[in-house]
């Protein structure tokens, strides 16, 4: 097993989701999250960790950069859910 905290970055400023409905988080995070290195998650078993989990966007938005970028499988770990 590998950790790598630095894989993930977040590329576009974008306002906080907590201050928005649910139509504008669905666009807010669109284009925000790039990853550098491919070959640190192709084909590999990925978790995310998220603080706190609302509609989803944040993971779902995470998810498909990671997908792209050639990840296996993803799983979600969230500490709360709001």
């Amino acid at each position: 097993m590998q950790y790598g905290h630095h894989i993930l970055y977040k590329v576009k400023d974008t306002l906080p989701q907590s201050k928005l409905n649910k139509e504008k988080r669905e666009t807010n995070l669109q284009a925000a999250y790039h990853i550098k290195n491919r070959q640190l998650v192709q084909n590999k078993k990925v978790v995310l960790f998220d603080d706190i989990y609302t509609t989803g966007n944040t993971v779902n938005e995470c998810s498909k950069v990671l997908k792209v970028a050639g990840a296996k499988e993803i799983g979600v770990l969230t500490l709360a859910k709001d």
